[in-house]
């Protein structure tokens, strides 16, 4: 939710910043990953049946939507929020040392930059569900530990049992469910 920012640069830097400072403190990479929307894919032409609603430019400058729900039920709207937004973590955390993995439609952007994502880029999975799950094989085959997954899709949560069983590079894997529970999916000692 967008909270009291009037303009898309007010949300990245007022709400949006702030929540990835906050979880990227408590990491050593922090991994951001979006659902990515393809022209004539059955997801897409299944949404279009839903009906036609107003489609918005993101820029710095544009104003907030006043239904936040209303404008989200467009794809082209979330494609474009997407970007902004990691186009905005970018900028901002270009000269940070700690990692950032975050993705922009089928392309990934590691921070800092020397950083390799050929292997999970370009990505042709349209669900943020199987992408997590890729991220997570990918963090835990370059040395993170122990790994959590903040969701609030159950389907993410199945497909992070099965994961877990399938990656013995990893001590732990959390999943951070809803509220923000968090449950072991590792075997506890």
């Amino acid at each position: 939710m967008p909270g009291t920012a009037k303009t898309f640069e007010e949300y990245a830097h007022q709400v949006f910043i702030p929540y990835v400072e906050e979880q990227q403190r408590r990491t050593s990479r922090l991994d951001l990953i979006w659902d990515s929307y393809k022209d004539g894919s059955l997801k897409t032409s299944t949404r279009e049946k839903r009906g036609n609603r107003v489609r918005r430019r993101v820029v710095n400058t544009a104003a907030i939507p006043g239904n936040w729900q209303s404008f989200l039920s467009v794809d082209a709207n979330k494609v474009k929020v997407f970007s902004f937004l990691s186009n905005v973590l970018v900028q901002t955390f270009n000269d940070d040392p700690k990692e950032l993995v975050v993705t922009d439609g089928e392309a990934v952007i590691c921070l800092p930059r020397q950083k390799d994502e050929s292997s999970l880029a370009p990505c042709c999975q349209e669900e943020a569900d199987t992408r997590i799950i890729l991220h997570v094989a990918h963090a835990a085959v370059h040395d993170h530990r122990q790994i959590q997954v903040r969701t609030v899709d159950t389907d993410v949560v199945a497909l992070a049992v099965m994961v877990a069983q399938a990656l013995p590079c990893m001590d732990e894997l959390w999943i951070a469910f809803g509220d923000g529970q968090e449950l072991p999916l590792h075997p506890c000692s």
